[in-house]
């Protein structure tokens, strides 16, 4: 049985434009209408067709009647390697993603992001909470979501002993982006060895520039502490977290719940799977929860 149709999508965004993929649910479903549901799926590291669930779960989710949009952001593959890759430079492109939705007759949108992806979609979501001028923004999804990124990675480089360590890349990024950050003529890339484990191969190295290291990872980078933005969130939220995720710990995923409960948030879910932080092996379960969450939501 075919239940979806793919298509490569460029979406304009501003000056430039938004590389996507878009899965279009052909299964028919009386329970819900047809471009009822529309989802938003924003990457971890490496962008969305190479890494992290959204690979796969775009699929799964079509042959349940749900239609997806996995977006490419500034922030993929080497925005982060020569300065664009800024978390609020996103919520734009983010913009742009849900009007070509809104614009092919979507009327309901979630927002949904994995690892480095929550950083940019809990972001929005506190940003784009207001009903009245967001009305089509109907739920947020976030999966192997850190408590906080500058803290998730400077813990991440401490066990493994990077080389430069945290504080030096700090001390070095204060001088070469003074005296403003945002603006500065003087980013250069960097390379972290022993980022991601305790060898100097290229699968454990990381790459920034010092601009792009400041904004995600840097003890200023608000925009990527999300325990900061889950007060500010109130449209329905799912979390979904691997027990054995060697980047994200399970408790960081409990915190963030319980700080979106206790600001007012009335429809919060946690969920956690058997699984590490690409969800390998349990694509099945999580689509599962994902599914059962949106059907007793939208049918």
């Amino acid at each position: 049985m075919k239940y979806m149709e793919q298509e490569l999508v460029s979406i304009p965004s501003g000056g430039g434009k938004i590389d996507g993929l878009y899965y279009h649910s052909t299964v028919k479903d009386d329970r819900i209408p047809e471009k009822d549901v529309g989802i938003i799926h924003v990457h971890g590291f490496l962008g969305n067709f190479l890494d992290g669930s959204q690979r796969f779960l775009p699929p799964i989710l079509a042959e349940a009647g749900y239609s997806s949009l996995a977006i490419n952001t500034r922030m993929a593959n080497f925005g982060l390697f020569f300065g664009y890759g800024i978390i609020d430079d996103v919520m734009p492109q983010i913009d742009s993603a849900v009007d070509y939705l809104v614009g092919l007759g979507y009327k309901n949108i979630i927002i949904s992001g994995y690892s480095l992806g929550t950083c940019m979609v809990l972001r929005y979501a506190s940003l784009r909470n207001d009903p009245g001028r967001y009305p089509h923004i109907k739920g947020v999804m976030s999966l192997a979501t850190p408590y906080s990124m500058p803290e998730s990675i400077r813990k991440r480089w401490s066990r493994w002993g990077s080389e430069p360590s945290y504080d030096e890349v700090y001390e070095e990024s204060k001088e070469i982006l003074k005296p403003d950050p945002y603006n500065t003529q003087h980013d250069r890339t960097i390379l972290i060895y022993k980022a991601r484990g305790n060898t100097y191969l290229p699968w454990h190295t990381e790459i920034y520039t010092y601009k792009t290291w400041w904004f995600l990872a840097g003890p200023e980078a608000d925009t990527a502490k999300v325990y900061l933005k889950m007060e500010k969130i109130k449209l329905p939220l799912l979390l979904i977290q691997g027990w054995y995720d060697e980047v994200v710990k399970p408790e960081e995923t409990h915190s963030l719940a319980d700080i979106a409960i206790q600001s007012g948030n009335q429809d919060v879910s946690a969920f956690y799977v058997n699984a590490g932080h690409t969800f390998e092996g349990k694509e099945e379960e999580l689509g599962e929860i994902i599914v059962r969450w949106l059907d007793k939501r939208f049918r």
